[in-house]
């Protein structure tokens, strides 16, 4: 990969281009039966992922230290499986019944301690409403030069942590779920401020059980209960935050995807948050299948009410209409660290990435054509 990027995309096109058809328009290039919601699968993929993690988390509990650790990191990666069944529920896309879903959502959040109400108000109404604006987009915008320079000298060390390959699982712990989900700020909070504290509730409620649980195993003896904590609760949570990092990050972000501010007002269009800054990225199908195909995430942002069981066939109908115009890549390693040193901070001005010093890694990835 280099650091050059495709041509420029306009802000102002013609009505003609991809970038000013409607979400009607764009969702109509994958078939209807996509949006159909089943409760055979749904109820394989929460029934099969919750009993793996209780399994799990049970074996934490009697397992011997050294088969904690391996434990404690598996347990941690079915969080994020569970996460992924809640994430669709929280949309009403996994059960073809409102209540079902509201009910799987809050049970499917629970181990990766995530109030419902907070992440469908951050989720659903800030980050698919607004994808990749700064002001409004909670899924790690990045900082421009001088919001970067505004920092002290500890808060840009770890902004420069925080975006490396060992370090997403602390930009997801702070800038997301402590800053929208489980800490927001009067601005950033739900709009049924009861909802969230009963939500928030439930999850405290949640961890005191599950961490009550672990001490109760050995006794409460303070000379294990500490070691018992770190492995069977601090490992998972540790694990699960950093794959969370690593997913999120990728989904919004690379060389050739830009991102917007309120500079760019009355643009981006639907097609230019959802498509074109949207990537495909196509992991090995382990993978994909073990995270139901949550990387297929050009076809969720297309229509957040694909279940994740045919996220797979409305990403390859989605592709054959808009193959050229949206960024396709073939998951690495080198590419995911090239595109961790390219995409440091953002000049919203230019659109282009930028090193922390303010050097553009990038060309120019959006053209800003005056209002007519």
């Amino acid at each position: 990969m280099t650091a050059v990027a495709s041509e420029p995309i306009p802000v102002k096109l013609k009505k003609v281009s991809s970038v000013n058809q409607t979400p009607e328009q764009v969702r109509s290039r994958m078939l209807p039966e996509r949006r159909r919601r089943a409760i055979r699968p749904a109820l394989v993929s929460l029934v099969v992922s919750g009993v793996i993690w209780l399994m799990l988390t049970v074996g934490l509990v009697f397992a011997p230290w050294y088969l904690q650790i391996p434990l404690g990191i598996i347990n941690g990666l079915y969080i994020a499986v569970l996460f992924v069944v809640g994430h669709d529920a929280a949309h009403g896309a996994l059960f073809p019944r409102r209540w079902m879903n509201r009910f799987a959502a809050r049970l499917a959040l629970l181990p990766a301690l995530h109030p419902l109400s907070s992440w469908i108000h951050s989720h659903n109404r800030q980050h698919h409403a607004f994808t990749n604006i700064r002001e409004k987009d909670s899924s790690l915008p990045p900082l421009d030069l001088a919001e970067y320079r505004s920092r002290s000298a500890v808060g840009r060390w770890v902004t420069r942590r925080c975006r490396t390959w060992y370090g997403i699982g602390l930009h997801y712990f702070l800038d997301i779920w402590w800053k929208w989900e489980f800490a927001p700020s009067r601005n950033r909070a739900p709009k049924n401020p009861k909802a969230f504290r009963r939500d928030r509730l439930l999850v405290i409620l949640f961890a005191v059980v599950w961490l009550t649980a672990l001490s109760a195993a050995v006794n409460f003896d303070p000379l294990l209960t500490i070691p018992q904590v770190l492995l069977g609760f601090v490992l998972p949570q540790f694990i699960w935050n950093w794959f969370i990092g690593f997913i999120i990050f990728q989904q919004h972000t690379h060389p050739r995807v830009p991102w917007y501010s309120k500079l760019d007002a009355p643009n981006p269009t639907f097609f230019m948050m959802q498509v074109q800054a949207t990537p495909y990225l196509l992991f090995p199908p382990p993978f994909r299948k073990l995270m139901l195909h949550i990387m297929e995430h050009t076809a969720h942002h297309t229509d957040p009410l694909v279940p994740h069981y045919h996220l797979h066939d409305a990403q390859q109908e989605l592709q054959r209409s808009f193959r050229t115009e949206m960024v396709r890549v073939i998951w690495r390693p080198k590419m995911f660290l090239e595109t961790m040193r390219l995409c440091r901070i953002y000049d919203y001005e230019q659109h282009r990435w930028c090193d922390y010093d303010g050097t553009p890694t990038t060309a120019q990835l959006v053209k800003r054509v005056p209002a007519e």
